[in-house]
């Protein structure tokens, strides 16, 4: 099974996506209604952490992966499923957006972290882009095994980096 088919297969069965996302804006907006600056305590901002990161998770991989075929594939997106691409990111963005609303993001728990490997992964990605466009090397002509190796290793390299320079 390759990554393709695993888009194909979210793209033939849009009910589990559109379910999985409105049940985290639905939440996202009955908190907004129900959470305040005061009442925001465990296990709230726990809930909220979990809440983040459901949203974030997948919508950074689908964000990832639209990038990736928009930059390396040269894929047209006017052609690309539409659930499988964009539902993630745009929905991800809506329930980050309705979340800060009802509570400063610094507040909920693991937030930092998940800050930081947007960071990460933005930088490596930056990287791996530049790296591709200048032809670096003989091994990137066709081969997306090499590709996703130098991003993972590069992604390795930052992060130490990145935990000596916060030290």
């Amino acid at each position: 099974m390759s990554v393709q088919d695993i888009i194909n297969w979210f793209g033939n069965n849009p009910n589990l996506i559109l379910g999985y996302f409105a049940v985290i804006i639905v939440l996202s907006l009955l908190g907004l209604a129900v959470v305040n600056q005061r009442n925001f305590k465990p296990p709230i901002n726990y809930f909220y952490g979990m809440l983040v990161y459901a949203a974030t998770i997948p919508g950074l991989l689908a964000l990832i992966i639209l990038l990736y075929s928009f930059f390396f594939l040269k894929i047209n997106l006017l052609q690309v499923d539409v659930l499988a691409y964009f539902v993630p990111v745009i929905s991800m963005f809506i329930a980050l957006f309705i979340i800060n609303k009802t509570v400063p993001m610094p507040r909920i728990p693991g937030f930092d972290k998940l800050s930081g490997l947007f960071i990460i992964v933005a930088i490596t990605f930056v990287i791996t882009y530049i790296a591709q466009r200048m032809f670096f090397g003989v091994f990137f002509v066709g081969k997306f095994q090499y590709l996703i190796i130098f991003f993972l290793a590069l992604l390795l390299i930052l992060r130490i980096a990145w935990r000596k320079i916060t030290k």
